[in-house]
């Protein structure tokens, strides 16, 4: 999933262009005592610490899941896939992801008017098969961006590529960067609109995981590192990430260290200052990773559905007031709800949420549903 440039102003006027979605493997796959790639001066919280409350007292957002059965063909189950709503076109656009140890890199459409699927026929080059990328909406070029990610093979990634939405043919982009990121996956992405910037956190490799922050230029297609001083977050993978431009400032939550495989820490990286702060508003979602996430730009509020947690796969819903820097737990309880799972992707149209795939320990799943909010 995933997130459009909003403020905490703007978020409250407008809403979002698109959104932000990641890939990522169990977790197994990002585990590893491997060379690190980076220094993390953060140390990971012991893993018999008592884990933070998984709901508050009361629910300040309510909504009921409804479970959608497109007509005519749709895309395999699959997990570690991305979806980013276009508002130039009106669709969901899905975006490779993998099932059975297999991976792929074909490219689905879905109309929520018509809760139809369509498989976008790509020509010429294109990504390689992956999963655990980033992905979002290019507004001004009117373009799908993916980056990063492991492929088939266990090779993973470091490119960035470009679908044209009127001509759906791919054109990777950073040949002229000089600098770039280590390849990974399971990264934290997030878009930043106004400066028309794609930025990446932390993530994974066989060599290990990452602390560093890059960001890479849609106008001129660069990398560029944002440097940092003091303490950072752990090193991590399987993690999500929002940018808010005002006051410029990328927040980090959750995800899968060395020697703790479900982190529920929450942390804000203030650029202008070049410095990374831990928030600790109570209550907080529980420690996982693997969850989906995306941004409901008229209420200023970021979603976050599922995940693995300690107790494993979970299908609850949390949402941050970017305004209020305050998270609250969603009532779902009206009605059917998915099965808990990790893995799967979720994107906004309006105040609908919708979530396909994922995986609840047993198997991928191909099902979607929307999620109404009371707002």
């Amino acid at each position: 999933m995933f997130h459009a440039p909003v403020s905490r102003r703007s978020f409250l006027r407008s809403a979002t262009g698109g959104a932000l979605g990641l890939g990522a493997v169990a977790v197994l796959g990002c585990g590893g005592n491997a060379k690190p790639g980076s220094t993390s001066t953060a140390a990971p919280p012991p893993t018999n610490a008592p884990a933070p409350p998984t709901a508050p007292t009361t629910a300040s957002r309510t909504g009921a899941w409804t479970r959608v059965t497109p007509a005519g063909p749709a895309p395999s189950a699959r997990r570690d896939h991305s979806l980013t709503f276009v508002p130039s076109t009106g669709l969901i656009y899905l975006f490779a992801g993998r099932a059975g140890g297999v991976s792929s890199n074909d490219v689905w459409t879905l109309d929520p008017a018509a809760a139809r699927w369509a498989e976008v026929p790509v020509s010429g080059a294109r990504p390689d098969v992956r999963f655990a990328h980033v992905a979002t909406y290019d507004a001004p070029r009117d373009r799908l961006v993916i980056a990063t990610g492991q492929g088939a093979s266990g090779n993973f990634f470091n490119d960035v590529w470009a679908l044209d939405l009127k001509t759906s043919v791919w054109q990777q982009l950073d040949a002229a960067s000089d600098d770039h990121p280590e390849i990974r996956y399971g990264a934290g992405g997030a878009h930043d609109g106004a400066r028309s910037r794609l930025l990446i956190s932390h993530g994974f490799t066989d060599r290990g995981r990452f602390d560093d922050t890059w960001a890479f230029d849609l106008a001129d297609d660069r990398w560029t590192r944002l440097t940092t001083q003091g303490e950072v977050p752990i090193k991590r993978c399987l993690t999500r990430s929002l940018w808010v431009p005002e006051p410029g400032e990328l927040l980090l939550f959750g995800g899968q260290t060395d020697s703790n495989p479900f982190l529920g820490d929450f942390w804000a990286l203030d650029e202008a200052a070049q410095k990374w702060n831990e928030r600790r508003p109570m209550p907080l979602p529980g420690p996982r990773n693997l969850y989906g996430a995306a941004l409901h730009a008229p209420s200023g509020s970021w979603f976050i559905f599922g995940g693995n947690t300690p107790g494993g796969p979970v299908s609850e819903t949390w949402a941050y007031n970017v305004r209020d820097e305050a998270w609250a737990s969603v009532d779902t309880s009206s009605g059917a709800r998915p099965a808990r799972r990790y893995s799967a992707d979720v994107a906004f149209v309006g105040s609908r949420l919708y979530m396909f795939g994922g995986h609840d320990d047993t198997t991928e799943l191909d099902d979607l549903w929307t999620l109404d909010l009371a707002v």
